[in-house]
């Protein structure tokens, strides 16, 4: 099945409702080249000493006749079953037919995807047919002649296909594609593309093999309960599988939604008894939506930051610079957009907001649950007719029994922990909204304010730090009355006030996409496999606040990459040149040691990349290093021009000036 590249959606989505159907058209173009994927998987070297120690015996002497050979000792006997549940882009669902087989569009290809399922082949037809003639009217008339409305229609077709009721159920026959049965008997594409998505290839012997592992999915446009219930069944199907008791519960991100469903469903199913959660061993939450996400909150509460300066100048060449490395078409587009009346660039912006909440959101389960418990009162006020309209009734129950959950969570998992299973959560920290990747939602206003991984906040992802916003310091006095144990080497967090504070993990500056550090995925191997069970195993190696580091180019690519031309050196030496293979060797040594110490620390591992990559290249393998120079001084020029421009229209658009809607502002001076 056809997996769409995660980013890449993401970021249509977020430039729908940004650039509204303008930029829809470009980047469903941008969808078609995906230059960011790369279908390539890690490898990890395994050394057979089992094996290898029988074939020396069997081919030695008799010296060790009388010695009873052990029994050989099953490792994964000891370990729970691990049950990975994802992120929001992890489970693939997909569009299917009367006869339940994918739906293909006009171009053949299969409806399906990760976060968005959009029919790119209809996209021109839809541009043309909705938006082209209200958006040449809008511009000779410099007023809004329907291309809001017009905007509104593309979104609502764009996202047709994930479309729920007012019963909070989808409208589509969605499937999602489901794996029952371990990580082994996958298929070596679902196998691919679950180490691309979950990188533990090189851990999970650790946890008891790829017998012992199991990935659960679930569908984006659902209800939480719905997968809760499923959950419940897949976890007696792995019990009975492996013949094991209990199982390991890995939450990923969106992941934390299930199992804070799953625990509420049990704990209404179990009310009376002694034992409510007899089937798990551990949980391990690791950046996991716990408590929402107030980038969730802000969106229902269209909660944006439209600050002048931040959003007519700053944001879109900050979005730009993260897709393309330059802010240059960012820049251009701001220029670009000053074609239009300020009030028709809102009316726009208003139209999208609005046509993605009606088709994704406001009749979605899995969206409400995003949602921070403090923010819900407001959200459903907000939208009060989901509480008062009869045709409503089913979804306003399911909501509000996912409230009830949330409310429960820590009740809920505090039992579980006096039933004798560890909770367990691994955390990014001191980032807002625009840091590295997905910094579009940087337009969530509580971007201002947030301290978290970039996507989910602290408190959430920790079950209660107290924190002050990224950057910030603790006051002294909150500092003086607590314990100087948990409170981060930065001082921007307490970890103190945590659910379970000796069983938290914070790596400072970590984004939300944990699997490129390959510190954290060593971590979830040591808590999985009892190596680990609180801060206090293994300080030296996985303190509770840790750095950040990047590795997964070099664990994914580089080395297998390396190991290649070492096999290929090794059969014919005139291949390559002997000081590049010394080179290439001396550099795999260096990070083959450099993944041993878990302390981590980003430049180091920046530089450790590019030494490496650019080895390889001396060998033939990847492109030279690009001459940068004509691309940074474009983005220059465009940047002057942007600032210019700025500085004498504003927010506004050009004929905002001849109306006298707007202040001339200072024209920009060059340094």
């Amino acid at each position: 099945m056809k997996k769409t590249h995660k980013r890449v959606i993401a970021f249509l989505l977020a430039t729908t409702f940004v650039f509204s159907a303008m930029t829809a058209g470009v980047f469903a173009i941008a969808s078609y080249l995906n230059p960011n994927y790369n279908s390539s998987t890690s490898s990890y070297m395994s050394v057979n000493s089992v094996d290898d120690f029988i074939n020396l015996v069997e081919n030695s002497s008799n010296f060790f006749a009388d010695v009873e050979e052990p029994e050989k000792h099953d490792a994964s006997q000891d370990i729970a079953p691990t049950i990975i549940i994802p992120g929001i882009s992890q489970s693939i669902s997909y569009l299917a037919d009367e006869n339940g087989n994918p739906a293909v569009n006009a171009n053949g290809e299969e409806l399906s995807g990760g976060l968005l399922i959009i029919d790119s082949a209809e996209l021109p037809g839809v541009l043309a047919g909705t938006v082209a003639g209200p958006l040449v009217s809008s511009l000779l008339m410099q007023a809004d002649m329907g291309l809001s409305d017009a905007v509104y229609s593309t979104v609502t077709q764009l996202f047709s296909i994930q479309a729920s009721g007012k019963d909070g159920k989808a409208k589509e026959n969605l499937q999602t594609i489901t794996y029952e049965y371990p990580v082994s008997e996958m298929s070596q594409d679902d196998r691919d593309y679950f180490y691309r998505m979950i990188p533990m290839k090189s851990v999970v012997d650790e946890i008891g093999g790829e017998d012992n592992l199991y990935f659960f999915t679930f569908p984006l446009i659902s209800d939480p309960f719905i997968s809760a219930a499923k959950l419940d069944k897949y976890i007696q199907l792995v019990k009975e599988q492996t013949g094991k008791d209990k199982v390991n519960i890995v939450t990923i991100s969106l992941g934390g939604t299930i199992l804070t469903a799953y625990l509420e469903m049990k704990r209404e199913a179990n009310q009376g008894k002694d034992v409510y959660f007899e089937d798990i061993n551990k949980v391990l939450n690791v950046v996991s939506c716990l408590d929402g996400t107030d980038v969730m909150g802000d969106f229902y509460l269209r909660n944006f930051n439209i600050e002048d300066q931040f959003f007519f100048q700053e944001f879109l060449p900050m979005v730009m610079k993260e897709m393309n490395g330059y802010a240059t078409l960012g820049h251009l587009i701001n220029v670009a957009l000053k074609i239009f009346p300020r009030s028709v660039i809102e009316s726009i912006l208003t139209a999208a907001v609005d046509g993605i909440l009606d088709t994704l959101m406001l009749n979605c389960p899995q969206f409400w649950a995003m949602i921070p418990k403090d923010r819900y009162d407001a959200v459903i006020e907000k939208y009060s007719f989901i509480k008062n309209d009869p045709e409503y009734s089913r979804l306003y129950a399911t909501v509000e029994h996912f409230q009830r959950a949330r409310l429960n969570l820590k009740d809920n998992l505090l039992k579980l922990n006096k039933e004798g299973a560890l909770v367990h959560n691994v955390c990014g920290y001191d980032l807002d909204y625009s840091s590295q990747d997905y910094c579009f939602f940087a337009a969530m206003k509580s971007s201002l304010t947030t301290n978290s991984d970039a996507i989910i906040d602290i408190d959430s992802t920790s079950l209660g730090a107290t924190y002050v916003k990224a950057g910030d310091v603790l006051s002294e006095e909150y500092i003086s009355t607590h314990d100087a144990k948990y409170i981060s080497p930065d001082g921007s967090i307490d970890a103190s006030t945590c659910l379970f504070p000796d069983n938290v993990w914070f790596f400072h500056g970590q984004h939300h996409e944990v699997g490129r550090n390959d510190v954290v995925i060593k971590l979830i191997a040591k808590l999985a496999s009892n190596q680990i069970n609180s801060t206090a195993d293994m300080p030296d190696k996985f303190p509770q606040f840790n750095g950040n580091r990047n590795t997964r180019n070099i664990t994914r690519w580089c080395f297998d990459d390396a190991d290649k031309v070492f096999a290929e050196y090794a059969e014919d030496p005139t291949l390559y040149n002997a000081e590049d293979i010394e080179e290439l060797r001396a550099v795999y040594e260096e990070a083959e040691e450099y993944l041993e110490n878990t302390i981590c620390e980003p430049t180091s591992a920046k530089a450790l990349l590019e030494r490496f990559e650019y080895a390889l290249y001396r060998v033939g393998v990847g492109d030279a290093p690009a001459d940068s120079s004509t691309d940074e001084a474009l983005e220059i020029i465009c940047k002057f021009i942007d600032e210019t421009v700025y500085g004498v229209f504003g927010s506004g658009g050009f004929s905002d000036l001849n109306d006298g809607n707007i202040e001339i502002n200072s024209p920009v001076v060059l340094p």
